[in-house]
């Protein structure tokens, strides 16, 4: 018969992988942030430019997150295996390493990837290609965007059209601000971290009461 005091333990102290992606995943983010102010300074842009802080363009990047959420949603419920297969592999790679954790934590890592990939992507990337026209700086920004984000095809696809987005709430707002779209892809992140955590929890169960 185990000891209550055991499986408290065990509660308490996430397994080594879920702490690896913690730390770990914090730690890839920063060296983004360190890379958008190397490119930054490469390229002679400084990524902060355009970040103010602002509370309309914290409730505007919150809300514009929601269609986005949306879309990840809808992916679980249509009849297509490329979305079933992109959720199933984020299930079993980040399920398990993120089920424990706690809110906050998940909310900081999901602020380090936001923040990072956001001065990378739009405060470098795309103001520096903006010399050769917008619509080749979302363009060029974004295929690149979806490049790191190589899980499949589909997910390629599809993330290259979320980073459009994400440019698009970028310059379609005067003035522009980049916290707009950290914001969105801080609070999607998070939404869908949350979503993952709480799926994989109801498989576990009927897992284990089968």
């Amino acid at each position: 018969m185990s000891n209550p005091d055991d499986e408290q333990e065990l509660d308490e102290n996430p397994p080594q992988d879920q702490q690896l992606l913690i730390l770990g995943g914090s730690l890839f983010s920063i060296g983004i942030i360190l890379a958008a102010f190397g490119f930054g300074w490469a390229l002679d842009i400084n990524p902060l430019t355009n970040l103010n802080w602002s509370w309309s363009a914290l409730i505007i990047g919150t809300l514009a997150a929601l269609p986005m959420f949306g879309f990840f949603l809808l992916t679980m419920k249509l009849p297509f295996q490329a979305f079933h297969k992109i959720n199933q592999f984020l299930l079993d790679e980040i399920g398990p390493r993120i089920v424990k954790a706690s809110v906050l934590e998940v909310f900081i890592l999901c602020i380090f990837i936001g923040l990072g990939e956001e001065l990378l992507f739009r405060g470098v990337l795309q103001s520096w290609s903006n010399q050769f026209g917008v619509v080749y700086a979302i363009i060029f920004t974004n295929l690149l965007f979806g490049i790191l984000h190589s899980v499949t095809r589909v997910y390629v696809i599809v993330a290259s059209l979320m980073g459009v987005y994400l440019s698009l709430l970028l310059i379609l707002f005067t003035p522009q601000n980049l916290l707009i779209p950290i914001t969105t892809h801080t609070v999607y992140d998070f939404l869908c971290f949350m979503m993952l955590i709480r799926i994989y929890r109801q498989q576990t169960a009927e897992t284990a009461a089968d």
